[in-house]
């Protein structure tokens, strides 16, 4: 699977670089909306959490919310106290901030193989302000898409069967008082790694976006094209999709919301890279998520809306 997602990656490159010499000027104009995107919604609402979660795992504060959290969370979802938090912040903080934090936690020995893959199937959400704020809905209806968007994770995690521990309050302080990094170290390293994930969002946003517009000379269908769109860059296809009003839109925005669309699929496998988890596990566990959402989304506005 880590040969095919390299060959795609390069079909991808080749794609953009002819693209972009045949479309010079649309490239320009497209590349600027992104940066535009990125820089006033991605970059204040992901950079500093992913700094702020990066250097507490450093620090080992981390660990104060894992030794509170674990008296509910471990017991409901059958999680270590580390994957309880998680699990937790990860509601919160959107992908693919789960993705970066996932990684360190294995890094820094918090979790293992097996721990990470079971979190990448339940613990990618969107940003809560992207839903609420950027999607600039009611917040009735805001509600029922974040609803449907969470509920298939909670129930697939309230099936997930595990041995785990308690963690004592000696356990908690002890990475606090003899932390993996000293602070400067650790605030550099926060940066770099934060500002280099930031360089592949991005990068995939630029790449995804291109192929988006390149299928408007073979899709005619305007409708068609944004439901297209939605599942290369999620966040895009969603934002054009509400501007048509059929019983399918709701549903289409919980499928691309969960499913996080290809960009950033792409974007979690080049940040997980080095680690041998199971980009095809991941990929199926993103889908069914999606198909669980949409099909959630469409009772529940059947039931609201009739």
């Amino acid at each position: 699977m880590k040969k095919a997602n390299y060959y795609f990656t390069l079909c991808l490159v080749l794609f953009t670089t002819v693209f972009s010499f045949l479309n010079m000027f649309q490239i320009v104009k497209i590349s600027s909306q992104v940066i535009q995107i990125v820089l006033t919604n991605l970059l204040p609402s992901l950079l500093p959490f992913m700094i702020l979660i990066s250097l507490c795992l450093s620090l080992g504060l981390f660990q104060m919310l894992s030794y509170f959290i674990q008296f509910l969370f471990s017991p409901l979802f059958h999680l270590t106290p580390h994957m309880s938090s998680l699990y937790f912040v990860s509601f919160f903080c959107g992908y693919p901030t789960n993705a970066k934090m996932l990684r360190e936690s294995y890094e820094l020995g918090y979790i293992t193989l097996q721990q990470l893959q079971h979190l990448l199937s339940i613990a990618s959400f969107s940003s809560l302000s992207f839903i609420f704020v950027s999607l600039k809905l009611p917040f009735r209806d805001a509600l029922l898409i974040y609803i449907s968007h969470i509920l298939p994770s909670i129930i697939k995690a309230l099936f997930y069967d595990d041995h785990y521990q308690w963690m004592t309050f000696h356990d908690t302080i002890q990475p606090i008082l003899h932390p993996h990094m000293r602070f400067v170290e650790a605030l550099k390293k926060s940066i770099t790694s934060s500002l280099t994930a930031f360089i592949f969002i991005l990068g995939y946003m630029l790449v995804f976006q291109f192929i988006g517009y390149s299928l408007q000379s073979v899709i005619h269908n305007e409708f068609l094209l944004s439901i297209l769109k939605g599942f290369l860059e999620f966040s895009s296809g969603a934002i054009q999709l509400l501007q048509y009003h059929n019983m399918l839109v709701y549903p289409f925005v919980s499928f691309y919301l969960s499913f996080s669309g290809l960009s950033v699929l792409m974007q979690v496998d080049n940040i997980l890279d080095g680690i041998p988890y199971s980009f095809k596990k991941y990929f199926l566990s993103r889908f069914f998520h999606g198909i669980c959402s949409f099909l959630l989304c469409f009772i529940l506005q059947y039931l609201t809306y009739r």
